[in-house]
Order: C-alpha cells, then structure tokens, then sequence
C-alpha cells in the first residue's frame, strides 16, 4: 500500500497542475493550448505508467523485501503488485483524464465512471476469486480491467466534450 500510494498522490499532484494549466486556457477560450494540454498531459500519463510498469514487473519482490515484507506472504504480494504496476497507466491517464473535466467544469463525468469502475472492480473481484479461483491475482486483474475500462471510456468522453468546444 505505501509503494502504491506514494506513486498514486506523486501524479495526483502532477494532475493538479494540469488541471491549472487546462482550467486557464479553458476561461481564456485558447482551444489550441487546452488541446496542447491535454495531448502533452495524456502522454506524459502513459509514458509515466509504462515506465513504472518495467519498474514494477523488476523491482516488485526486492522492494517488497526491503520494506520487510513477512516470507509468507511475500510471493503473493509481489504478484499482486506487478499485474497493479500493469495497471499504473490506464489509472494515471484517468487522474489526468479527471483533472481535464474538472478544468471544463464537468466535475460529474470523472465521478461517475470512479463509481462504475468501483462497481465493476468489485464484480470482478467476486467473480475472479470466487468463480474463477484466482485469488490475489484475480483481485489484482480485476482492478486492472475496471480501471482500463474507465481510463479508455473517460478519454471517448473528454475527446467528445472537446469537439464540443471547436464550435465555441
């Protein structure tokens, strides 16, 4: 949970500055700049996950050991960890995804796919773990796929909402 949340807050806040820079553009109708941004913000967001991903699938198990994690658990922990570090870009490009809507002052859209994606996380879960006897990589996968899901619906979305401005 540290690793994750140190990674997570890290580009939270990174998005906060693209949410700034987006907001700006968007009161001062410069279509060009919100566009710049989102592209350069998306990317950054992509290139960020994939790096962390090469991070995460060498270096799961010996941070997992530095931090002392118990030798009973610490194959299923390392498990779970590189299918999450997987994930990181899809969950990064919603953060900045989420920080676009809100410089456009659609704050709803970020908080309704959270909620689909949390919905859809859970059925997964009972379902890979339950149904398909997965465990800890069931649950991992399952966060992966729900977060996929709504990082690449909440892009469709934010790609619509800003050919909405051209006509402005």
């Amino acid at each position: 949970a540290s690793l994750i949340n140190l990674m997570i807050n890290v580009f939270v806040g990174l998005s906060v500055g693209v949410n700034v820079l987006a907001a700006r553009y968007y009161g001062a109708q410069k279509e060009k700049d919100i566009q710049d941004t989102v592209h350069t913000a998306i990317m950054m967001a992509i290139l960020s996950g994939l790096f962390l991903v090469v991070l995460g699938e060498s270096a799961s198990k010996p941070m997992l050991t530095l931090m002392g994690t118990p030798d009973d658990v610490l194959d299923q922990a390392a498990l779970y960890l590189r299918i999450y570090f997987l994930g990181l870009p899809f969950l990064f490009m919603y953060n900045v995804l989420s920080a676009m809507f809100n410089a456009l002052g659609k704050s709803r859209i970020p908080l309704y796919f959270l909620i689909f994606s949390s919905i859809f996380n859970v059925i997964l879960d009972i379902i890979m773990v339950t149904k398909m006897d997965m465990g800890v990589a069931g649950v991992a996968w399952a966060t992966l796929i729900a977060q996929g899901i709504s990082a690449v619906l909440s892009f469709g979305v934010l790609l619509k909402n800003l050919k909405g401005l051209e006509g402005k």
